[in-house]
C-alpha cells in the first residue's frame, strides 16, 4: 500500500484562495493541481471531483477560521467592543485569505444553485444567529429586541464581508462602526 505524500488540508489551505479569487465555476482543477503540487488523479482519489475539494474546504475553513471568529460572541465583554473585535475578526488583513469570510463568498455564487453549499451557508448564519441573540439577551436586551438586533447585524455582517473586497481596511472600520452605531443606537 501506498501511502500519501500530501496532506489533504495543505490542498484544501491551497485551494481556498483559488476558489475566493476566481469564483468555483473560474477555477479549474489544473490551477488547484498547480497551487498544490498535487497531481489530477490523487485529487480526484482524495476529493472525488472539484465540488468535494470546494466542499471540504468549506469546512476546513468553517473549523479554523468561524469556529474561532464566532467564538468572540461568547465572550464577556460589552457589546459594542464584542462586536466589533467579531466583525474585524473577519475584516482585518488576514495573512492566508483576503478579508471577509469564504462561506458567504462561495454562498453568493452557489447558494441558490448548490444545495450543499446552501446548507453550509445555513448551518453557518443559524450558529451566528444563536451566538448574537445569546450575546445580546445576556446584554439585557430582551428577547424580542435581541431578534430585531440579531437580524440587523447578521445584514450587516453579510453585507460588510461582501464589501471588504472593495473597501480598505479603514472604509471596512467605519462602515462596521457606523452600522453598529445605527443599528445599537436604543441599546
Amino acid at each position: 500500500m501506498r501511502y500519501k505524500e500530501y496532506n489533504p488540508n495543505s490542498v484544501l489551505e491551497k485551494s481556498i484562495p483559488l476558489f475566493w479569487e476566481h469564483g468555483f465555476g473560474g477555477c479549474a482543477i489544473k490551477e488547484i493541481v498547480e497551487a498544490t503540487g498535487v497531481n489530477r488523479f490523487s485529487l480526484y482519489q482524495e476529493f472525488e471531483d472539484k465540488e468535494g475539494i470546494l466542499y471540504s474546504a468549506l469546512n476546513l475553513y468553517h473549523e479554523r477560521y468561524n469556529q474561532p471568529n464566532l467564538a468572540i460572541l461568547k465572550k464577556d465583554v460589552p457589546i459594542r467592543a464584542l462586536l466589533i473585535k467579531f466583525y474585524d475578526s473577519y475584516l482585518s488583513d488576514h495573512p492566508q485569505h483576503p478579508p471577509g469570510c469564504f462561506t458567504i463568498h462561495i454562498a453568493t455564487e452557489l447558494g441558490d444553485a448548490n444545495k450543499k453549499v446552501k446548507s453550509v451557508l445555513d448551518a453557518f448564519i443559524s450558529q451566528l444567529h444563536e451566538l448574537l441573540m445569546a450575546a445580546l439577551i445576556k446584554h439585557k436586551s430582551t428577547k424580542e429586541r435581541a431578534q430585531f438586533y440579531t437580524e440587523q447585524l447578521i445584514a450587516l455582517f453579510c453585507t460588510s464581508v461582501c464589501f471588504s473586497v472593495i473597501q480598505s481596511n479603514s472604509e471596512r472600520k467605519a462602515f462596521i462602526e457606523n452600522g453598529l452605531n445605527v443599528i445599537l443606537k436604543d441599546l
